[in-house]
């Protein structure tokens, strides 16, 4: 009997695979099969088509948060036109996908300031500054964006605009003051939000940024909730250099959490908070200063807080940085302790919070 003998002329038969989560089905229907090869043949294509399915596995997400950038005063008398010279060290905290920060100033050439006691504006050639950084995101939400006006925050979106560099927590009206960013990075959906307190609040018909309500909070974040995968809503919030957080931010940090967010972000004090986990989700109350030219001091300890997203987890950690004469870079083994037991000290008012070594998984 020769091999085309043992075999009917038509052969229908169906496979199923489980792949990521649900079932992929192969379904062979009426296939003229008159050979054992012939079979053979569609098998080693099916399972050559399987194996590179199941080798697409998908690589982590990596998030940066940082807190205060102020790009102006100092950063422009000492640094100049040395575009790059903020970041030179930056590679040394390796790969990320995504990098937030607050500019607490407009990107203006406009001369007339607000009256007010204190007034930033940062130079238009320091947006180079911020892509020399991989910074991806602006969080425009704080008291010095208003510092030149609405023509200073028109000038800021129209320069970040040409960058590529987006800005969530301002507009030129309150609809695109309260409007998400989303981003989204193998197969994940992020949506950010952000929010401050002040006279340079968003109105339907008058730009600013997007007004710390309550109202409009819990509402933006159900609703983005429903279209994202991880929520970050930021705060900028709190009493200048304040080691602690009111309860007054603490309960509204909670009803964030309550209301679908994954990560709180805060700043404003320039110092650093405690970091608290509540019901699943983060918060960070306080990041400190970043890369703040707004005084003199140009050295200094800080740190930015490091998220990794992977298969529908979130690992969350303090990554203490060392600021050396307006560069950020990775410290040393006795200011990373220090850093670390400052943060873990102003946490212990939190029934729980990160672990300050290895981050913690949610």
């Amino acid at each position: 009997m020769n091999e085309d003998s043992i075999l009917p002329s038509t052969h229908s038969h169906k496979a199923f695979l489980f792949l990521e989560g649900s079932f992929v089905t192969i379904i062979q229907t009426t296939v003229a099969c008159h050979s054992v090869r012939a079979i053979f043949s569609i098998t080693v294509a099916v399972l050559s088509v399987c194996a590179s399915l199941f080798s697409q596995t998908r690589r982590p997400i990596v998030l940066l948060f940082a807190g205060d950038v102020t790009l102006a005063r100092h950063i422009d008398s000492d640094v100049g036109s040395r575009v790059d010279y903020v970041f030179e060290r930056w590679h040394e905290i390796g790969e990320y996908d995504i990098f937030t920060v607050n500019l607490e100033n407009p990107i203006t050439l406009y001369d007339r300031p607000e009256e007010k006691e204190f007034v930033f504006k940062m130079h238009p050639r320091y947006v180079r500054t911020l892509a020399a950084g991989r910074v991806t995101i602006v969080d425009l939400a704080n008291n010095h964006i208003g510092d030149y006006g609405a023509r200073g925050l028109d000038d800021t979106m129209k320069y970040l605009d040409s960058a590529g560099i987006q800005y969530v927590g301002a507009g030129r009206d309150l609809e695109q003051a309260r409007r998400p960013i989303i981003i989204e990075k193998e197969g994940e959906k992020i949506g950010f939000l952000a929010y401050a307190g002040g006279t340079f609040a968003a109105k339907d018909n008058r730009a600013g940024f997007a007004p710390r309500s309550e109202s409009y909070i819990m509402a933006d974040v159900k609703n983005l909730r429903s279209r994202v995968d991880y929520v970050v809503v930021s705060f900028h919030w709190g009493a200048e250099l304040a080691e602690r957080p009111s309860q007054g931010q603490i309960r509204l940090a909670h009803n964030v959490i309550d209301a679908g967010a994954d990560l709180v972000v805060g700043h404003h004090p320039h110092t650093l908070q405690g970091i608290e986990r509540y019901k699943g989700g983060v918060i960070a109350y306080s990041l400190g200063n970043f890369v703040f030219g707004g005084n003199g001091l140009s050295s200094y300890p800080t740190a930015v807080l490091k998220v990794v997203l992977q298969d529908r987890s979130a690992t969350v950690e303090l990554v203490p940085i060392q600021v050396t004469r307006w560069q950020p870079h990775l410290p040393s083994d006795l200011v990373r302790a220090a850093v670390f037991d400052l943060v873990r000290d102003r946490s212990q008012m939190f029934s729980e919070s990160i672990s300050f070594s290895t981050g913690a998984s949610r």
